[in-house]
């Protein structure tokens, strides 16, 4: 018991982005209902992280603080991390003002990341401009409000910018066959911790959408998952495709973030099995 506690405490101590660049893993769900009731309940159940989407979703960013609002409120008692799918990768306001609600530690995920240039400008997105005090600070183009804003306590947390570069993750999203050629110079980028793998879209980008199984689909799934574990310093994560086994992702292909479920879907799923069990005893199928 002493022993679990031990590591249970360590694991509280180290941000995500740590715990997944020293090997670590985690699973989660992507979130679309926009709802602050079910991010503050599936934030209670054990999940390593949630992504919250700005994609596909109603979901804005005024909306979006209150799902993250409603994370971190169950978070008093659980270590579920939120990460912010934001809608495009090159609007670098959205992006702030999405980083000035998440409070740390969290992470944004960026989709459609196709090259170098891009997965650069995403990366000086999320960081302030370079500070004299620190040398080694990664500088960008950030907006600063911190004194006001809710990421850094309102003003209360004067360490604030020196987390931003130790406890904020950043992956981007590879979605397409040209992304997937680009994922050799997407990883060399400095600030990019993870590569995240959309096999929907990667299906469809060569004109196969969902064809999970056809030999195009699986190869070039395939040879982006293993550009990514050829890189020295982004770990490899993505969506899970319908019946893949999520041992074998982890264990075998390895992936250390994998999104497997939707809340959308699990709602629906609970739902459906719900009505069909009781429309059952009715008679009513």
């Amino acid at each position: 018991m002493t022993v679990y506690f031990v590591v249970q405490q360590l694991f509280v101590m180290l941000s995500l982005r740590k715990h997944l660049l020293q090997g670590g893993k985690s699973y989660g769900p992507i979130c679309m209902s926009d709802s602050p009731v079910v991010m503050e309940l599936l934030a209670t159940v054990g999940y390593g992280h949630m992504v919250v989407d700005h994609e596909h979703s109603p979901t804005d960013s005024a909306s979006g603080q209150r799902l993250l609002q409603a994370i971190n409120a169950a978070n008093a008692n659980t270590k579920t991390c939120p990460i912010v799918r934001v809608p495009s990768q090159k609007d670098p306001a959205y992006m702030k003002k999405v980083l000035d609600s998440l409070r740390l530690p969290g992470g944004v995920l960026v989709p459609m990341v196709e090259d170098k240039a891009t997965a650069e400008a995403v990366v000086a997105s999320t960081r302030y401009p370079r500070q004299d005090s620190d040398p080694n600070y990664l500088g960008g183009v950030r907006g600063c409000a911190v004194p006001f804003i809710r990421a850094s306590g309102y003003g209360s947390n004067p360490n604030y910018m020196k987390e931003c570069q130790e406890d904020l993750l950043v992956m981007v999203q590879v979605e397409t066959e040209k992304g997937v050629a680009a994922i050799p110079e997407i990883s060399s980028v400095q600030g990019i911790d993870g590569i995240f793998l959309g096999p929907f879209d990667l299906s469809c980008s060569i004109g196969k959408a969902g064809q999970f199984d056809d030999p195009e689909v699986k190869r070039l799934l395939t040879k982006a998952e293993e550009a990514v574990r050829q890189s020295d310093s982004c770990f490899l994560a993505g969506f899970r495709s319908g019946g893949r086994d999520l041992q074998t992702m982890f264990h075998q292909d390895g992936y250390s973030l994998v999104c497997g479920s939707a809340d959308l879907g699990l709602l629906r799923n609970a739902a459906q099995k719900d009505a069909q069990d009781a429309n059952s005893i009715l008679g009513l199928e």
